[in-house]
């Protein structure tokens, strides 16, 4: 089993360039060998956050991952392929999707499977060095503006191949992903998803998609796992609270049913609670009060670091049964420094 870290920007929005590089060089020393950046608009540009660690840190790099409606193929082709030649045998791997539930709200997001496509192919193209026209990729096209007949060529290569990674995690986007790209990553409800048993039937439509592509079965793939660990038990509780709440509204306005919820060990009474306070604009502060100890559990391993190595141990075993070959850790912990030496120092060893 591999592990990673997940740099949400905009959780990490008060530290400065110089100290996220310095939580990576952390990171690695700690025995963690790939590091993910976010991509948000308003947070401080993830390529140049990688850039910075391409410089600096050792280690795999990646986007977990780029919106495909934030920057067109082109921009994101001659950013990705620079940062490879500050890298030595390093990997750095594009994961590809439409972002999360806001998105709709920054910026127009048509056509999400067939943005992801296209982005995929696209991208494929521009890394491999050969010629790409719009008229090929009329989504793209349409939203970025683009000269449909224009020939876009990059005048140089990538030092190393560039990975791109499946970020949509709904059956449509899986079989894009299966098809069109080299691993995947599944997001921040994964813990939530192998508890209500669904997840056999998506990682199939994956890797069913790979197969009738004649893309080698199996792929790579990365879970993200929602950690807040802190010495302070309910500090870390209360971090994950927020956004344990979100995800859990997440699956509930999706196909998550009653009897989902049941498994996870949320009652469906609590759940309507939560949403219908969401639908009626309450206040973040009332959205946590609203999210109880069973939806953080469902969402998170949170809590001191004893708890959290216990419970980690049974994240691992259930993420290997499933063939993931990476944990990517996101979030970590109220406070950034204790969070991961804590991480580093006493629950990756224990896996």
């Amino acid at each position: 089993m591999q592990f990673g870290i997940q740099l949400h920007l905009p959780t990490y929005r008060a530290l400065t360039m110089p100290q996220l590089v310095e939580l990576g060089r952390m990171a690695e020393a700690g025995g963690i060998g790939q590091i993910w950046v976010t991509d948000n608009l308003q947070s401080r540009n993830a390529f140049v956050v990688l850039a910075a660690m391409a410089a600096s840190v050792p280690v795999n790099l990646g986007t977990a991952v780029t919106v495909q409606y934030f920057r067109n193929p082109v921009d994101v082709a001659d950013s990705a392929a620079a940062i490879t030649e500050m890298m030595d045998d390093q990997e750095l791997a594009i994961g590809l999707g439409r972002g999360n539930s806001r998105t709709p709200n920054l910026v127009a997001s048509p056509r999400p499977v067939r943005m992801l496509r296209e982005t995929a192919d696209c991208l494929t193209a521009l890394f491999s060095g050969g010629p790409v026209t719009f008229d090929q990729y009329p989504n793209l096209a349409s939203h970025f503006n683009l000269m449909p007949e224009h020939r876009f060529q990059m005048n140089f290569r990538p030092k190393n191949p560039i990975p791109l990674y499946c970020g949509a995690n709904g059956p449509r986007g899986l079989k894009v992903g299966g098809e069109c790209m080299d691993g995947l990553i599944f997001g921040g409800e994964f813990k939530a998803v192998t508890g209500t048993g669904r997840m056999p039937e998506l990682l199939q439509t994956f890797d069913d998609a790979a197969a009738g592509a004649g893309k080698t079965v199996p792929r790579p793939k990365v879970a993200e796992i929602k950690l807040s660990v802190s010495e302070d038990r309910e500090k870390a509780r209360a971090f994950a609270r927020g956004n344990a709440g979100s995800r859990m509204l997440n699956l509930y306005r999706r196909t998550y049913t009653d009897e989902d919820l049941e498994r996870l060990g949320v009652g469906a009474e609590s759940m309507a609670l939560l949403y219908r306070a969401s639908q009626e604009g309450s206040s973040r502060q009332q959205i946590d009060g609203l999210t109880s100890d069973e939806m953080v559990d469902a969402i998170y391993v949170a809590g001191e670091p004893g708890e959290c190595r216990e419970r980690m141990l049974e994240v691992r075993d259930t993420a290997q049964h499933h063939g993931f070959g990476q944990l990517m850790f996101s979030e970590l912990g109220p406070d950034a420094d204790e969070s991961l030496r804590l991480l580093c120092d006493e629950i990756i060893p224990a896996l």
